[in-house]
């Protein structure tokens, strides 16, 4: 069940096995030994990537299903068990937080209801000082280049691209086929330059033999960039979820531009041996990690 319900969303064995802390060939193994007892094949390979089959999807559909139903009782069980109450200061990035932060917060807050919580937002690198001073207890951010970093634990949590937005009267809106010449001849908002996102997009843009556009905003708040880029023919970068939502009501533009995965991967970090010693870490922990579809 964990392994379809991992698949569905990583796509990639490797993803699978560290999210499950387990070998890569005990997964292929586990996947051949489902697909032998279904009859059917449950995944097909495309280059480095897998897709479920129809059966596949359908399987794992149920499995999601039974793994949130189960996530949901043992965090209820464990909020019960301990009583839970207390403090929570969680670090996260703003392209995260309208998401994943606010349902994990929202599940969290319904078992453990008179646990205080206070989020501090930022990027990753002015937030991680906060985590190993013990001034917040976990941060949750996209990662470039993951690493282990010392003294800190870390899990990953999501896989959701970036996309290129404008506001919807964008004259670029309106193309169907863009190049990234064409966007970067435009005004952009971009995260501080000290933070891992802005290096990681300028990098992917040096890989493409671009330079970073002149005209530039510097802003981490989403809420700022949306107004801005409403009223200024600036262009910016949004999670996809939260881009398609405002898409729809027609707040923005997604255009048809690819970051090649960069900024995709989303993690939690917390100090080695927290758990032990925060009784309230743990069940919030479980419920980044029981939000749907994971963003």
């Amino acid at each position: 069940m964990r392994i379809m319900a991992a698949l569905a969303e990583v796509q990639l064995v490797s993803k699978v096995a560290e999210r499950l802390h387990v070998t890569q060939p005990a997964i292929s193994k586990q996947i051949a030994e489902i697909e032998s007892a279904l009859s059917a094949p449950v995944i097909y390979r495309e280059r480095n990537r897998l897709f479920l089959t129809d059966v596949g999807q359908r399987l794992a559909a149920h499995a999601q299903a039974v793994m949130q139903q189960l996530r949901r009782a043992e965090l209820e069980l464990e909020a019960l068990s301990l009583g839970a109450s207390g403090h929570l200061r969680i670090g996260a990035v703003t392209s995260l937080s309208p998401t994943l932060v606010a349902k994990a917060v929202v599940a969290f807050k319904r078992v453990a209801p008179r646990v205080s919580i206070s989020v501090t937002e930022g990027h990753f690198i002015s937030l991680r000082p906060l985590l190993e001073r013990g001034e917040v207890d976990v941060v949750v951010a996209r990662v470039w280049q993951p690493q282990e970093v010392p003294d800190l634990e870390q899990s990953v949590l999501t896989s959701e691209p970036i996309v290129v937005v404008s506001g919807r009267d964008h004259p670029l809106a309106k193309r169907r086929r863009l190049q990234w010449s064409d966007a970067l001849s435009w005004p952009w908002i971009l995260p501080d330059k000290q933070s891992v996102a802005r290096r990681a997009i300028e990098a992917f843009w040096a890989e493409q033999g671009m330079a970073t556009p002149g005209d530039v905003i510097e802003a981490q708040s989403l809420p700022l960039s949306l107004a801005l880029m409403c009223d200024l023919p600036y262009l910016g970068l949004f999670p996809e979820t939260l881009a398609l939502s405002h898409a729809m009501r027609g707040d923005l533009s997604v255009l048809g531009l690819r970051m090649g995965g960069v900024l995709a991967e989303g993690r939690c970090f917390w100090r080695k041996g927290q758990i032990e010693q925060n009784a309230v870490l743990r069940p919030f922990l479980d419920c980044l990690r029981a939000v749907p579809g994971r963003f």
